[in-house]
């Protein structure tokens, strides 16, 4: 119940509006931003952008608060939704720390303009790095045109050094950072030191939405379709994410289909902090 009332909270900070300082002068000319410093019947401080302006209280004729038109600023983890890739880049030199359960840890970083890689390790407690899960992806997308769509590919490898699995993927996404929908079809795999590298039978496909909300706030949706032999499972996973200029905060809440049963997952929840 803690929780509950914990997400609540933040949705309702969520949908504050964030509004500014208006300083209209008597000359006509109009400066927004935030009013740092005043003294009564003398002057004030105003901070617009990078510039500070003094004004005397003679040169003003009204001083207002106005809500600031838009978002103050983007999605700091735009280029995924909770795990399934969009097809836009991280972006040249940024780099992000990713913890996902408290165990699972990873940076990604970008190698240039277009290009990504995640690279990660587990951290159960009593065991060695040998033991440990290894994680490393990597991300190519391509340009951004007038066409709508954008697109990506890559892969993921999670496991250990002699045996694991990953998918190997293209996404393709329409819409803008803020609110778009992405298709992700792709290719498991499986690879052990005994038989060596399989491939699945079967496409994978992902299913991907985001919508934002407010200022802070992003509604996530992505759902996995599994089909192999006349037998299917969909992973139907909804939640929301929490932001600011640098750090976000992923919830959501699994729900498995498959043709024989139908269960809750484990609640998911991730920190990432952009630099």
């Amino acid at each position: 119940m803690k929780y509950f009332f914990t997400i609540i909270f933040f949705i309702s900070l969520s949908f504050t509006q964030s509004y500014e300082d208006v300083v209209e002068l008597k000359d006509g000319s109009v400066i927004k931003g935030i009013i740092i410093e005043t003294k009564p019947n003398e002057y004030i401080k105003i901070k617009s952008g990078e510039n500070i302006f003094v004004y005397q209280i003679d040169q003003i004729n009204i001083i207002r608060k106005e809500e600031i038109e838009g978002y103050l600023f983007d999605d700091p983890h735009k280029s995924r939704y909770f795990f399934a890739p969009t097809a836009t880049p991280i972006g040249l030199g940024n780099t992000y720390f990713r913890n996902t359960w408290v165990f699972f840890n990873s940076i990604g970083f970008s190698i240039s303009e277009t290009m990504s890689a995640e690279i990660g390790i587990s951290a159960f407690p009593g065991g060695g790095i040998d033991n440990q899960l290894k994680q490393l992806s990597y991300k190519y997308s391509i340009k951004k045109t007038e066409n709508k769509w954008q697109s990506s590919f890559g892969f993921l490898y999670i496991g250990q050094i002699d045996f694991g699995g990953g998918f190997i993927f293209g996404s393709f996404t329409n819409g803008d950072n803020d609110n778009n929908i992405s298709i992700t079809p792709g290719l498991g795999y499986f690879q052990t030191s005994d038989e060596g590298l399989e491939f699945s039978e079967n496409l994978t496909l992902v299913l991907s939405t985001k919508k934002r909300a407010s200022n802070t706030l992003s509604l996530i949706s992505e759902n996995w379709i599994f089909v192999s032999s006349g037998n299917f499972t969909f992973i139907l996973n909804s939640g929301i994410r929490f932001f600011g200029k640098q750090l976000s905060v992923d919830f959501s809440w699994p729900f498995f289909l498959t043709s024989e049963s139908s269960f809750v997952g484990f609640p998911l929840i991730s920190f990432t902090y952009t630099f």
